[in-house]
């Protein structure tokens, strides 16, 4: 049993191709020669995908696997989406490292769905890269994180030996009843008039920042290090933007499950809903059990929310390390 609680920090993941990504990682500090095989943790955020949004999530779940076995050699890694951190843009290479290896112009351009999903694939082959060959991936997702993950799943099955699937968007998306409203709010026209709006109004809230962060406060119900990330990293026009364009590509593109991945790797996946989910509500994963009668579909009963990060970590963590100590 532990008693100190780890805490992760953000690094820069430069891949072979000169690519750099944020991310959020937590590391056991063990000699690798005295201990078990090394277990990684890979954490797909949604959308937005600014990885601090993540961390106590990530610091969460390493602490509670600690918990249950302080020799556990384990490493989690929550990665980000390029562009939906205000951090990514103007002298930062992160964004234009990637508009330049998808060759896709101008260097601040907003990645598609695709190019997100490619990013990650790309960034999990780097960390592959970076551990000994009898490590052991588990790989989750949360969201649009899920439809990426079984991306990942689809491409690397032989490097993955579990899925976790957090609140999964991974079927019609654009159905369900927050997906309605985000097909207008995400139209291009609006997405933009947003983006116009936080650029003519940032610069002077930046002079009132108690008011920024209460008016932030007041609409989301957010408080401490999620209502600064979002303030600081999230509410800017370029950020704001690049987000809101990835929700359009979703809207568009998550239409039909992919029976086939998941057929294939059934043994692998581990599936939470929430029950009144506005993304994937209890429907969606009645939908699922029924069509895949052997999957392990949970349905919440504790009251999780979809934003699971902003007051729910804790819970989220524990039930994760559970099903990772299995």
């Amino acid at each position: 049993m532990i008693s100190a609680r780890t805490k992760g920090h953000i690094e820069h993941f430069s891949t072979s191709g000169g690519c750099s990504t944020a991310v959020h990682v937590v590391r056991s500090e063990s000699d690798a020669s005295s201990v078990a095989p090394k277990t990684v943790f890979v954490m797909i955020p949604g959308n937005p995908g600014v990885v601090e949004y993540y961390s106590d999530f990530a610091n969460a779940v390493f602490n509670a696997v600690k918990r249950s076995d302080s020799a556990a050699n384990f490493d989690v890694i929550s990665l980000s989406h390029p562009g939906h951190s205000f951090l990514d843009h103007g002298d930062s290479e992160v964004l234009s490292s990637w508009n330049k290896y998808f060759g896709t112009f101008p260097a601040d351009n907003p990645l598609n769905l695709r190019q997100q999903m490619d990013h990650k694939i790309c960034l999990f082959d780097h960390i592959v890269s970076l551990y000994p060959a009898e490590t052991r991936f588990i790989l989750a997702g949360h969201s649009i994180g899920s439809y990426m993950a079984l991306e990942v799943l689809k491409a690397r099955s032989d490097r993955i030996s579990q899925v976790v699937l957090l609140f999964p968007t991974i079927t019609e998306i654009a159905a369900s009843k927050k997906g309605q409203i985000a097909s207008k709010i995400t139209l291009p026209g609006v997405r933009h008039t947003v983006s116009a709006i936080l650029f003519a109004l940032r610069p002077f809230l930046a002079f009132f920042p108690v008011v920024l962060y209460g008016l932030v406060a007041l609409f989301t119900g957010m408080t401490g290090d999620p209502l600064t990330v979002t303030v600081e990293r999230l509410l800017h026009h370029n950020s704001g933007l690049h987000a809101l364009t990835l929700g359009a590509w979703e809207m568009k593109q998550v239409l039909d499950l992919d029976a086939e991945t998941i057929s294939n790797n059934l043994d692998k996946l581990v599936l939470y809903y929430g029950p009144e989910d506005g993304w994937a509500d209890e429907t969606y994963y009645r939908q699922i059990k029924e069509r895949f009668p052997g999957i392990k579909a949970l349905l919440c009963e504790d009251g999780v929310t979809h934003d699971f990060v902003v007051g729910y970590s804790e819970i989220m963590a524990r039930k994760v390390a559970q099903w990772l100590m299995r």
